[in-house]
């Protein structure tokens, strides 16, 4: 059996890259949103570009859209690319919700339970209302016009701390890691396995994805810089979150050096070979394949690799080919 990948697009567009993913035998291909163009109008242009490859949100946050609105927009994507859609939900971050959207960011992780449960009703077709702490709908059925290829979606939490992954545990179908230090990765589990308890579930249900930070270059040196600067722009433009994961991690001296940096070339020289080697997979492309072969060992189920911000196309080409489970590129049907 081939081992399970998927590809995180991050903001690309690019006909060409999503079909090639294809043509490789990857899984999913995920587009993230963030400010850009929104991930269901991309993951509907691939649809119709594709015939096989899952296609999923990476991520959209819950607070622009209303359940009702996120759950339209992914039964459309699941009924035009024949049953294909995948969630990738979060809770973003202040940075987003409201510096872009004009939107609190209130009680995130409440309003994340309520919004997977009230989406999940939508697709059922439930009938009955709502009467909930964020959303009050009078009914939650308005398939009137067309019913939904599935009944249910696959949704993905990306969580990162206690209590977001123990939510994952106890209400999503897959848990979305990113940037996630390898030794805080045990405990999270456990927090994991806590949340499926209170739910009555089989922890090993829920699939877990990670975000893969993966730079391949037979220049070892120049991968691992694309690597340092990528993560850079997470710990320095993404306030709390990812840095409070890592000083978790026992780099809270490496995290304040980098951030009190005056540039971020200089704070990409303050991230440690040993901090880079826990959050990423940086080198040719034997040692990237090594370093994967190592996050499933640990319990990824399903690694979704991902270029480092900011490169050309070429090194999301030579990422797609290093980690192809049709290393030929031959059609695979």
């Amino acid at each position: 059996m081939t081992d399970r990948i998927g590809v995180l697009l991050s903001l690309r567009d690019d006909l060409d890259l999503v079909r090639r993913s294809e043509r490789l035998g990857y899984e999913s291909v995920w587009a993230a949103e963030g400010q850009g163009r929104t991930a269901f109008g991309k993951l509907e242009r691939w649809a119709t570009a594709t015939d096989r490859i899952g296609l999923a949100t990476g991520i959209v946050n819950v607070y622009s859209r209303t359940p009702a609105a996120l759950a339209q927009a992914a039964a459309t994507l699941d009924a035009h690319s024949g049953g294909r859609a995948i969630l990738g939900l979060g809770v973003a971050h202040p940075g987003v919700v409201e510096g872009f959207h004009g939107t609190e960011f209130d009680r995130p992780l409440a309003r994340m339970a309520e919004y997977v449960d009230l989406v999940r009703r939508y697709l059922r077709g439930d009938a009955d209302g709502f009467d909930g702490e964020f959303y009050t709908p009078e009914r939650t059925r308005f398939w009137d016009a067309f019913e939904p290829e599935r009944a249910k979606i696959p949704i993905y939490n990306a969580a990162l701390g206690e209590g977001n992954v123990t939510l994952t545990g106890e209400y999503a179908d897959g848990w979305l890691p990113n940037l996630y230090p390898r030794p805080r990765f045990e405990t999270a589990t456990g927090w994991l396995a806590r949340g499926a308890d209170r739910a009555g579930r089989d922890v090993e249900e829920i699939d877990v994805a990670m975000y893969v930070l993966t730079s391949v270059d037979e220049d070892p040196a120049k991968a691992r810089r694309a690597a340092a600067e990528h993560v850079v722009y997470y710990l320095r433009q993404i306030p709390g979150y990812y840095g409070r994961v890592a000083e978790e991690a026992g780099f809270a001296d490496e995290v304040a050096a980098i951030r009190a940096a005056n540039s971020d070339a200089t704070a990409a020289d303050r991230v440690s070979e040993e901090f880079l080697d826990l959050v990423a997979v940086a080198g040719t492309p034997d040692e990237v394949r090594t370093g994967l072969s190592t996050i499933r060992e640990m319990g990824v189920d399903l690694p979704i690799v991902r270029a480092p911000a900011g490169v050309e196309d070429e090194a999301v080409h030579r990422m797609l080919e290093t980690f192809a489970p049709t290393p030929s590129g031959e059609d695979t049907t």
